[in-house]
């Protein structure tokens, strides 16, 4: 689910679909964008039972399902400081630019992917953490995952968001928590392993647990775009922050914060643009519609793996690199944007947890988005994309772009309606209506007609995908 700016290159998972239980194959890409190498992950992703499925998802894709008492958390958690965005649906805790962190009580929505606490905790250290309250995460509760200790359900506490780490302690009722290594504490119910949270197995969670977190560590302030720009970065003594656009939530050292803080409302603004042309799109949010994180993780398998958060290579928070994602705020014709558009697109084409439609194409319908926002921004396409008016291929041996290719020729002959009209309707159907493998690409054919109102089977045909006729 990665693609490089410049290069392509980027280890990007593939699915495909088996009973109930789903099977992942992570792959590898060449400059070309072929898939090459495979390793399996056999680790638990969430089962959708029938019950679940029999379900319409709403296409506002929103948290008005949720039940929660109070909607979210307070956007003062008991410190006086607000720098956190105002939100009554999602937890933001406000804390101060330096330590100590004192005591914090908060709300933790079971559908909130991970509330950064505003702790920051140097290896080592402790936190007292207690939890009251009642959740439902859904039908795998109980469960176990293919990393650490805990199961479906459990409230989990973990230092970063590191991909499959397995330092996460689970509480039930109040625990002392010790930092395995430096970073920002987060806390959360766990709802499947990493990899499923990507595949929005958060989507039936209801409820929220009244937390409360004590400790003598430092802080991690979430400052909200409209104060980024005078926002005293040198002044936070743990050297990480949290950015808050309207849509995004980008984690960030304070040293890139610092030296790029001319353009950080205008990064966050492009990001949120982005997000917000990708939702015109799609007609619904993805993750309940809650801000997406970028998380530099260091450990994830590839350059950028895409889910909520998405998590990116560590050099892409560093101010030596000119694809960081800081310069989203350069000039159109400097901003490295793509990489980060796909990994939203991603999430985007995820929306309900109905994303088998994919076949052999995962990685070419977030490309989708990306083109579509790309235009509208008026920033140039990567230069895989400028081939695409006259290209050929087949579906039997075409990589990422040739996929994206093929799919563009329906943009071409019917414009952005086309897919807006086409993704309104696949909103209206749960994701046990939509086949995987092979016969999906019947389902789109079919769905492709009943969008254009035209015959699409010439150019299924000329592409060699499969099709009913």
């Amino acid at each position: 689910m990665s693609l490089d700016r410049r290069s392509n290159k980027g280890i990007r998972p593939s699915a495909l679909v088996a009973a109930l239980a789903l099977a992942l194959l992570f792959g590898g890409c060449s400059p070309a964008g072929e898939i090459s190498g495979h390793a399996s992950d056999a680790g638990h992703l969430g089962r959708a039972d029938a019950a679940r499925d029999a379900e319409v998802p709403r296409t506002d894709a929103g948290v008005a399902d949720a039940s929660w008492d109070a909607g979210g958390g307070p956007v003062d958690a008991g410190g006086g400081e607000k720098d956190c965005y105002a939100d009554d649906k999602w937890t933001c805790v406000s804390v101060s630019p330096a330590g100590p962190y004192g005591k914090r009580t908060f709300q933790v929505p079971a559908a909130q992917n991970w509330v950064n606490t505003g702790l920051y905790l140097r290896a080592g250290q402790k936190a007292t953490i207690a939890e009251s309250g009642t959740w439902n995460i859904g039908g795998d509760a109980g469960e176990s995952i293919d990393h650490g200790p805990c199961v479906v359900g459990d409230f989990v506490a973990r230092i970063g968001l590191h991909y499959k780490d397995k330092a996460l302690t689970c509480i039930s009722g109040q625990g002392t928590f010790t930092a395995d290594k430096d970073g920002i504490l987060y806390v959360g119910a766990l709802p499947s392993n990493d990899l499923g949270e990507t595949y929005e197995t958060r989507r039936n969670a209801t409820g929220a647990k009244n937390v409360t977190v004590t400790s003598t560590g430092d802080t991690a302030p979430t400052v909200a775009s409209g104060a980024v720009a005078q926002y005293d970065f040198g002044k936070v003594t743990s050297g990480w922050v949290e950015l808050a656009g309207e849509h995004v939530l980008v984690t960030l050292p304070t040293r890139t914060a610092k030296a790029d803080q001319a353009i950080l409302l205008a990064a966050l603004e492009r990001l949120d643009a982005i997000y917000e042309l990708h939702e015109k799109l799609r007609g619904a949010r993805p993750q309940h519609g809650q801000r997406l994180r970028f998380f530099p993780d260091g450990t994830q398998p590839g350059y950028m793996l895409a889910g909520n958060p998405v998590r990116m290579a560590s050099s892409l928070v560093e101010v030596s690199s000119e694809d960081r994602i800081s310069n989203a705020g350069a000039p159109p014709e400097r901003a490295q944007v793509w990489g980060f558009a796909h990994e939203l697109g991603h999430d985007f084409t995820f929306v309900h947890g109905a994303w088998n439609y994919q076949d052999r194409s995962l990685e070419s319908w977030p490309n989708i988005f990306s083109v579509h926002a790309l235009e509208a921004l008026g920033i140039p396409p990567v230069d895989n994309v400028t081939g695409c008016p006259s290209a050929k291929g087949s579906y039997n041996t075409w990589d990422a772009w040739g996929g994206l290719c093929f799919l563009l020729q329906f943009q071409y002959a019917y414009g952005w309606k086309f897919y807006a009209d086409f993704f309104r309707e696949l909103n209206t159907l749960s994701p046990s209506q939509v086949p995987g493998g092979r016969p999906q690409w019947h389902f789109v054919h079919d769905l492709f007609e009943k969008t254009s109102g035209k015959d699409v089977t010439p150019v299924f045909r000329t592409w060699e995908v499969p099709n009913p006729g």
